[in-house]
């Protein structure tokens, strides 16, 4: 199943045009009615016990009408919720051969264990699925079209006695694939043959099922794949790396292939003694069990296992090695420099979705979303901490982190195309490279190692890329966010005691509710639909005789764009505005300025001056000062403090001039004079902009923050290169 390649003019997205059929006119069956449902939904969401739903519903019946439709039917509701089936398996039965015409019906699975409580040692081991074929934000959103748990894996507790011994770690991996290859039992069946469906298009389609994806930490990667893990000969469960260059990513080498290993599997079986068995299994680092993925037809274990930037990026190489070194310098050069760093992080701009701590030298923090941010920001928080005067080692790591950063930005892209492929391998190499020069001049250093796998996982990320899409279709961050739920029904809705059978029947009885939910909303929008069909013909003469006035329609099309205005903030005067900022520059003669620039703006826009004259506005006219709430804030008191976010304006000419620092790559901007404030039109905004002062240098310096998101990225690289700016190495 090859990845199609589509040339950028050619690439789009549409939704497909098609009637949708009427649907089921009960849409809350089996509730005799849609308050039946309502009210058990009610319920179920709460989390009440069988004595809280008695005292709810005598409640309701002490409100209700003797022989009402509620008296009567009232006290059925919470069992039919219960007794329902669930309407549709995530593994329907569809087939796994792919001949001319037919269309893979890919699954991505997700398994990974997680405690339920910080104050417990209770742990869960859920195993979710979700369709491959949906896009991107459904398959990562929740509720219909997202991942469902599908399966509960044993949790074999480690005993003293065996723990750490091979016989003990095979028992472990046998009880992983007996459990699993029962979970996913209906698709390995259903993997041998085909099946014609006819989908809501009304378009037959020839489906054949296979696993595409398995999302999984390290740790689940040996298992899945049954290889002896990283202290094995070849330590990898995708390609055959010796375990001692796992640091040296510019080498390729061979892939495994599901074949291949089941083949070593069965000439190991064959052998009649122990030591002719292990000695054919090291070859590759297999161990000697029957895995649960080889009854799925074409799908192959050790190509499925796709690079997760949670835990390999951030929770692995940036977390567990980059930022501990990088702590390790900047703790070398004193406590100043240690407050420093800390402070500049407490004084970061704020910006949507991104959390910086006030503390992070010193501190221990597990979550791997909290060191991606923080990876974001450390270059502009010790960019004059860590200089080659002070630290030269210091300095060379922050120079490498650069290359890491880059290198995540890349794999965080949402689209890609050929030339941005081939600029991420181009950065994988070059991280590669610059840490080789960094581990020859820590080599005395004999504390740190560097030979761990998840530095030897960047080479797989844009094979991974090319076979699969973009990260964010194998990334487990979203699948993580599915346990919260599960752990708020292990505190607030199991008694601790067998809590797997408790957890997964609220599972499925959300999942019927949700479903049943999602009927009755497609069924009143349906009717609604239906209902504005029907008036239509009269909207039409209404609009026939509707006169909007000149310009309406431009200021309709000027508010509908990119820009989403917000909350209203109190009218003022332009005497109270300027007798308010009276010792700022850039308010001298406020009125005369937006009165020039609307008398030029309004006419380039296609839009009618008042009575067709120019604009004459007096001290005491008032302006609506706006929010901008989509992305950016305009605000002298967002939560009690001022925030005025930067943004990038269309204009005529240039108006960003960068130079280029050095090898960390860093954009300088040069703010202009307050003097020289100038008006604009929200439409000339471009994107919002990141910026952090440069402390070191002018205070009108500033550094444009290119890691805050892909898009950021790419225009500053453009801008890199407009500039002639030698990007990277």
């Amino acid at each position: 199943m090859e990845a199609k390649v589509y040339s950028f003019d050619n690439f789009e997205c549409c939704a497909a045009d098609f009637l949708v059929p009427p649907p089921d006119g009960q849409p809350w069956s089996p509730f005799n009615s849609r308050l039946e449902f309502e009210i058990a939904e009610i319920m179920l969401e709460v989390g009440f016990n069988n004595q809280q739903t008695d005292r709810l519903i005598k409640l309701c019946l002490c409100f209700a009408i003797p022989g009402s439709f509620l008296t009567s039917h009232l006290m059925h509701t919470t069992h039919n919720l219960v007794c329902y089936t669930c309407r549709a398996s995530a593994f329907d039965p569809m087939g796994s051969q792919l001949p001319p015409g037919g269309k893979p019906l890919a699954y991505i699975l997700y398994a990974d264990k997680t405690k339920l409580s910080s104050f417990s040692t209770a742990k869960d081991y859920p195993v979710y699925a979700c369709l491959a074929n949906l896009p991107t934000a459904i398959r990562n959103g929740r509720g219909e079209g997202g991942g469902y748990v599908v399966g509960w894996l044993p949790i074999v507790k480690d005993k003293k006695l065996h723990s750490g011994k091979p016989s003990w770690v095979d028992f472990k991996n046998t009880v992983w694939h007996t459990s699993f290859a029962r979970i996913i039992s209906s698709l390995a069946s259903k993997s041998q043959t085909d099946q014609w469906v006819k989908c809501l298009d009304g378009v037959t389609h020839w489906f054949f099922l296979c696993i595409l994806i398995l999302s999984a930490d390290f740790e689940e990667r040996s298992v899945v794949s049954l290889t002896r893990g990283i202290m094995s000969l070849w330590p990898c469960p995708i390609c055959l790396v010796p375990r001692n260059d796992l640091w040296d990513t510019s080498k390729s080498y061979r892939w495994r292939t599901s074949k291949e290993s089941q083949a070593v599997i069965n000439a190991a079986r064959a052998k009649e003694t122990f030591e002719e068995r292990e000695e054919l299994l090291k070859e590759q680092a297999l161990c000697l069990i029957e895995n649960a993925f080889w009854a799925v037809a074409f799908t192959c274990m050790h190509r499925a296992l796709s690079h997760d930037c949670c835990h390999f990026n951030h929770g692995g190489l940036w977390s567990c090695h980059l930022w501990v070194e990088l702590q390790k310098y900047v703790v070398t050069l004193g406590r100043a420099q240690v407050l420093q760093v800390d402070n500049r992080f407490k004084d970061f701009p704020h910006w949507r979705n991104l959390r910086h701590p006030n503390q992070v030298i010193g501190v221990t923090f597990t979550d791997s979303s909290i060191h991606e941010d923080i990876s974001k920001m450390i270059i502009y928080a010790t960019h004059d901490v860590l200089t080659e005067t002070d630290s030269l080692l210091g300095y060379f790591l922050l120079w490498c982190v650069c290359l890491y950063l880059e290198m995540d930005m890349y794999a965080a892209l949402e689209v890609h195309m050929a030339n941005t492929i081939e600029e991420g391998r181009h950065t994988v190499q070059a991280f590669t490279a610059l840490m080789k020069q960094y581990m020859t001049q820590t080599a005395d250093d004999n504390v740190k190692n560097w030979n761990f796998p998840k530095l030897h996982m960047t080479i797989h990320i844009f094979d991974d890329i090319q076979a699969k899409g973009a990260t964010c279709n194998y990334n487990t961050k979203p699948n993580k966010q599915m346990h919260r739920p599960l752990k708020d029904w292990y505190l607030n809705r199991t008694n601790f005691k067998n809590v797997a059978e408790q957890i997964l029947c609220i599972d499925h009885w959300l999942l019927v509710a949700d479903d049943i939910g999602r009927c009755i909303s497609d069924f009143d929008k349906y009717l609604q639909q239906k209902s504005d069909s029907d008036g239509e013909e009269d909207d039409a003469l209404d609009d026939k005789n509707t006169d909007i006035g000149p310009g309406a329609d431009s200021i309709s099309t000027l508010a509908s764009q990119h820009v989403r205005m917000g909350s209203r903030q109190a009218p003022q005067t332009f005497c109270s505005i300027e007798n308010a900022h009276k010792t700022q520059v850039e308010f001298t003669n406020f009125r005369i300025k937006l009165n020039a620039f609307l008398n030029t703006f309004l006419p380039a826009c296609n839009i009618l001056l008042p009575n067709g004259r120019r604009i004459h506005l007096q001290s005491d006219d008032t302006v609506d000062w706006k929010l901008y709430t989509d992305y950016l804030r305009c605000n002298p008191r967002f939560f009690n403090m001022p925030h005025f976010d930067w943004v990038f304006i269309r204009t005529q000419n240039s108006v960003i001039l960068g130079c280029l620092d050095k090898q960390l790559n860093l954009l300088r901007v040069h703010a202009q004079l307050h003097a020289k404030a100038e008006f604009f039109s929200v439409q000339s905004i471009i994107c919002g902009a990141l910026l952090v002062q440069d402390s070191g240098g002018n205070p009108l310096n500033y550094f444009v923050v290119d890691t805050i998101d892909t898009d950021m990225f790419l225009r500053v690289r453009e801008m890199h290169q407009q500039a002639g700016h030698p990007v990277r190495i």
